[in-house]
């Protein structure tokens, strides 16, 4: 299995989590992919198109040995916590539902903060302020959910998972920040402690310090993703 994915570990990857979790650290090979660079460093799609691949041209997706892509996250997570022997998804029932409720909730923390931060990219006199206005307190409302629910959180699921890649993207892009029109989470500790404190404990747990924080160390070359990619398309030409 191969899995295509940003290797920017300033953040905690759901993915990674799950495959550490799972046990499948060696049977899954890490494809580094930068989908909004070409040979310039453009904003463009280039010379890591994966769009021969997935449709959506978007990260993390999975391909597995039959050259089948599983996508988006959710779905490669949940196939590949199926493959382990530590599940992070409950059983069928309310605390499942809890859990894919907060992986929900924090998979759309991620979502809005990156459309916020691309947002950035543009020429300030051509950015959108209603954005800044629509996604901010979406953010701050589901943080404080998040402050409240979070003293009484038990254990470790996939709930927690992608809460853990929502705030941690917050954490390395906005904190301390004031150059970020209506940034709500500049000082983040501070305003949701409880939430903060999980934070702290759990980014300790071997399955997020495997590459939180941690350089990536692999080929990060256009030629090893063309050969990836190769090497899927063959597997695919032949089913």
């Amino acid at each position: 299995m191969k899995l295509f994915y940003s290797p920017f570990h300033d953040l905690v990857h759901k993915v990674l989590v799950v495959i550490h979790e799972a046990g499948l650290g060696d049977d899954v090979e890490l494809v580094p992919t930068f989908p909004f660079r070409n040979l310039d460093r453009e904003w463009v799609t280039g010379q890591y198109d994966t769009s021969a691949l997935n449709p959506l041209a978007k990260v993390p997706f999975l391909t597995l040995d039959n050259g089948e892509a599983l996508y988006p996250s959710q779905v490669v997570a949940e196939y590949l916590d199926g493959l382990g022997n530590n599940p992070l998804y409950p059983a069928a029932g309310p605390e499942r539902f809890d859990a894919l409720r907060r992986l929900a909730l924090g998979d759309a923390i991620f979502d809005f903060a990156v459309q916020l931060s691309m947002e950035g990219w543009r020429d300030a006199e051509d950015r959108r302020p209603d954005l800044y206005t629509w996604l901010w307190p979406k953010i701050e409302r589901s943080l404080d959910v998040c402050e409240s629910e979070a003293p009484a959180w038990p254990g470790f699921d996939i709930g927690h998972v992608g809460l853990l890649q929502g705030v941690s993207y917050l954490d390395a892009w906005a904190v301390g920040r004031d150059d970020i029109p209506g940034n709500v989470a500049a000082d983040w500790k501070n305003n949701w402690p409880a939430l903060a404190a999980w934070f702290d404990t759990v980014v300790t747990r071997p399955s997020v310090r495997s590459h939180y924080k941690q350089d990536y160390e692999g080929d990060v070359s256009p030629e090893n993703f063309a050969r990836a990619v190769a090497e899927v398309l063959e597997v695919r030409s032949h089913d």
